[in-house]
Parts: C-alpha cells; sequence; structure tokens
C-alpha cells in the first residue's frame, strides 16, 4: 500500500523539488549547485536503505524501520517549511 501511494506522488514531487531548486540557484552556479543537489540525492538513497535495514535488524520488524523513514520525511517536512519563495526569481 505504501508503495503505490510513494509511486502516483514521486515523479511528480521529483519534478517539483527541481524545478523550485531551480528557481533559487543564483545565476551561473547552476551547475555547481545541481552536481550538489545529485550528490545528496545519491547519499540519501544509501542512508535511506541502511537506516531502514539498520532499524529492522535491530528490532526485529520492518514496521519500525518504515518508522524509521518517516521520522526523516518529518524532518525534511520541518526544513522545507523554513524556505521562503519570496525572492524565488522567474
Amino acid at each position: 500500500m505504501l508503495a503505490c501511494m510513494v509511486g502516483t506522488a514521486q515523479g511528480g514531487l521529483q519534478a517539483l523539488s527541481r524545478s523550485m531548486f531551480g528557481k533559487l540557484v543564483p545565476e551561473g552556479k547552476t551547475n555547481e549547485f545541481f552536481g550538489i543537489y545529485n550528490v545528496f540525492g545519491k547519499f540519501s538513497s544509501i542512508i535511506g536503505i541502511t537506516l531502514l535495514g539498520i532499524i529492522t535488524q535491530l528490532t526485529g520488524n520492518s514496521l519500525n524501520g518504515v518508522f524509521g523513514l518517516i521520522i526523516l520525511f518529518i524532518i525534511g517536512g520541518a526544513l522545507l517549511l523554513g524556505v521562503k519563495e519570496d525572492g524565488v526569481k522567474g
């Protein structure tokens, strides 16, 4: 069920995040900023799977591992609340 919910929204959310990030990037610094964006994307995919595996191994329940990922999403959402779009060009 969770995979279906993520699958229906993931493509659109990724496109929106890249679009907003592109608007926030300073002129002439696009390559550097998108390079960092991609590195953090790869890093987060490794950290997420590792966290899921470690929590599942420690607790013996894969649902607890998913809750660990939900905590990461909550932290990310809280960080995004501080982003101001007022100065966004475009």
